[in-house]
């Protein structure tokens, strides 16, 4: 079964690129080595040059080397732990996952049925008996996902398992200017960078929500800007959106552009300005001298010295996530997080009652 998590982490990985807004490659710097990679006549190229040279190109690179490592490492964990377990209460490895595991999976609810063929009924077989048979066993192993997550969390925590390999991290520059929902000090940084006219930007936006209601005040989503050249508007709203910032309305008008991604202009968010109550002759002249210019430029310059140069784009305690991801994959990083740094994980503490844990 844990298998199935592992095949399902991989696949997300290789959906990344199909889930973000994109423009080409860029020279992003990158740390390195002095020690000389190439020389002829008087000339040499360090190996710390070649890397500032890739720059966000190595990230990725190391961001798919721990993840790799990261992925084999708690399966040899888990497998280690289960041989304990059953070990310890004379059982095979079979039965005991058969027992913790394959037991456990509930059967699936005619409305859980009745919801995922409404959902992809386009995609189903048309033999209705076929179908079902389908649903039944994709809610099934959905499910199976889920005992075996409760399981491994239940494992690892009982025995006091730290994850000592560390992810590769950047190091972003949060300002007192830059637009923040959460307590600064908040033990997770989240910052996001957008494109107000980027489908998938808008698309992520219900996921930033229930991520803030699921951390509170652990976490402070702090909003950047990386407008594309194929949105000819995008920049344009960033910049007013920080012209909105000045009068106390930059979220109010924020959750506007998303709203209205395919109807912005000077003129609509004029008028919305003046709906926001603003003080609108600021708000226009703000816009047409480019006041937030170089603040919109410095944000996308900083988004490509990560390698970020699609959107939505997101930098996590300083891990770089690229692409409009499912809400588990950011609730997997941020409870890592949280673990990491000795904070409490939101819903752990409902998850041991549930399952019946004392651990």
């Amino acid at each position: 079964m844990h298998s199935i998590i592992r095949g399902v982490l991989i696949g997300v990985a290789m959906l990344v690129a199909l889930v973000a807004c994109a423009q080409q490659p860029e020279d992003v710097p990158a740390a390195g080595q002095d020690r000389v990679a190439a020389r002829f006549g008087d000339v040499e190229i360090t190996e710390a040059e070649v890397e500032e040279a890739a720059g966000g190109q190595l990230l990725q690179l190391y961001q798919q080397m721990y993840q790799v490592k990261d992925r084999q490492l708690q399966a040899m964990i888990f497998d280690t732990l289960v041989d304990q377990a059953a070990a310890k209460e004379g059982i095979s490895r079979a039965d005991y996952l058969k027992k913790e595991v394959t037991d456990q999976i509930p059967a699936p609810t005619e409305e859980q049925i009745q919801q995922i063929k409404n959902q992809y009924k386009t995609q189903l077989p048309p033999d209705e008996a076929q179908a079902r048979q389908q649903i039944i066993a994709f809610l099934q192993q959905q499910s199976g996902q889920q005992v075996e997550g409760a399981l491994k969390a239940r494992l690892f925590d009982a025995a006091g398992v730290e994850i000592l390999l560390d992810p590769p991290r950047v190091e972003p520059v949060v300002e007192a200017a830059s637009p923040a929902r959460g307590p600064r000090d908040a033990p997770i940084v989240f910052i996001e960078y957008t494109d107000y006219q980027c489908p998938y930007c808008d698309r992520v936006q219900p996921t930033i929500r229930a991520l803030r209601e699921r951390y509170g005040d652990s976490m402070v989503h702090v909003f950047k800007n990386l407008p594309l050249p194929m949105h000819q508007q995008a920049t344009l709203a960033a910049e007013a959106s920080f012209c909105a910032q000045d009068q106390g309305k930059f979220w109010e008008l924020h959750d506007w552009l998303f709203a209205n991604k395919n109807n912005i202009s000077r003129d609509t968010m004029v008028a919305q300005a003046e709906a926001l109550a603003m003080d609108v002759e600021a708000f226009g002249a703000c816009i047409d001298a480019r006041t937030h210019q170089a603040r919109v430029q410095a944000d996308a310059a900083e988004a490509g010295s990560f390698g970020i140069r699609g959107t939505p784009g997101f930098v996590v305690n300083g891990r770089v996530v690229t692409g409009a991801q499912p809400l588990e994959a950011f609730i997997e990083i941020m409870d890592d997080e949280l673990r990491r740094a000795g904070k409490p994980v939101p819903g752990a503490a409902e998850a041991d009652a549930e399952t019946g844990s004392d651990s």
